[in-house]
Order: C-alpha cells, then sequence, then structure tokens
C-alpha cells in the first residue's frame, strides 16, 4: 500500500464505510443535483446538500451498531422493490435454484453449498468445525 491508501486506511479505522442506504442516499443526491440545473430551483440542491452531509457523517461514524440497524430498516423497507429488480441473483436461499443454505452448528454462520450433491462433509470456513450433511 501507498502512503495515501494507509492513511485514509487509518481514518477509516473503527468508522462505519459505505452501505446500502449510504449508495441510495448519493444516487438521490446526484438525481437531485441534475434535476436543479434543469429546474434551477435552489431547493433541490440544498436538499442534494443535506444528503451528502448525512452521507459523510454515516460514513464516519464511529456508532456502528446505530448505521447498522438504519441500513436494515432501509434494506426491509425495500425488499420486494430490490426483489423485483435484482433477476433472481444472490445468496439467497429463496432465490438461487442451484445451491442450498446451511448453518454452521459451531458458530452458526451461514453456508453455502451446491444442490444435489448427497451426503457430503462440509468445513466451517470460519470456526473450522467439521460436520456431515444430505443436500
Amino acid at each position: 500500500m501507498n502512503r495515501f491508501s494507509m492513511w485514509l486506511a487509518g481514518i477509516m479505522r473503527g468508522r462505519y464505510g459505505m452501505d446500502n442506504f449510504n449508495k441510495f442516499l448519493l444516487i438521490v443526491s446526484v438525481v437531485l443535483i441534475v434535476a436543479d440545473w434543469f429546474i434551477h430551483g435552489r431547493i433541490l440542491y440544498f436538499l442534494a446538500v443535506l444528503a451528502l452531509i448525512y452521507v459523510y457523517c454515516r460514513m464516519f461514524s464511529r456508532n456502528i451498531n446505530a448505521r447498522y440497524r438504519e441500513n436494515q430498516k432501509f434494506l426491509q423497507l425495500t425488499s420486494k422493490l430490490r426483489g423485483r429488480f435484482s433477476g433472481g441473483g444472490g445468496f439467497s436461499a429463496g432465490r438461487d435454484k442451484t445451491h442450498k443454505i446451511l448453518h454452521c452448528p459451531g458458530c452458526g454462520e451461514k453456508l453455502r453449498v451446491p444442490k444435489g450433491a448427497g451426503r457430503i462433509s462440509i468445513t466451517c470456513p470460519h470456526c473450522a468445525t467439521k460436520f456431515v450433511k444430505k443436500v
């Protein structure tokens, strides 16, 4: 890593960073700025700046639990909309027809295994627990 990357990594250590809610707010602020170019009402520009300030406050926040709850609430509210536009891919048992999601008996971590493989021996990459399942 070069010096700038190390400096930036040091600043972001212990901070929340980017998530889906921040990405959504960034897109909204860009749309508001573009709309302001055509409408010339400074209220849209002001709202865009407020959204950007909120994005940076969330990104540099050290209250990770509160930001995580906000993101989960956003994901919960937009889950149906995202399900329609996502195309059905992803790390979900309901959407993936070729894989099955198992939970590690040791740590509870989600593990993705291929369907129809029969009886397989699985080693959890998180806690190294070994177990056998039929999939």
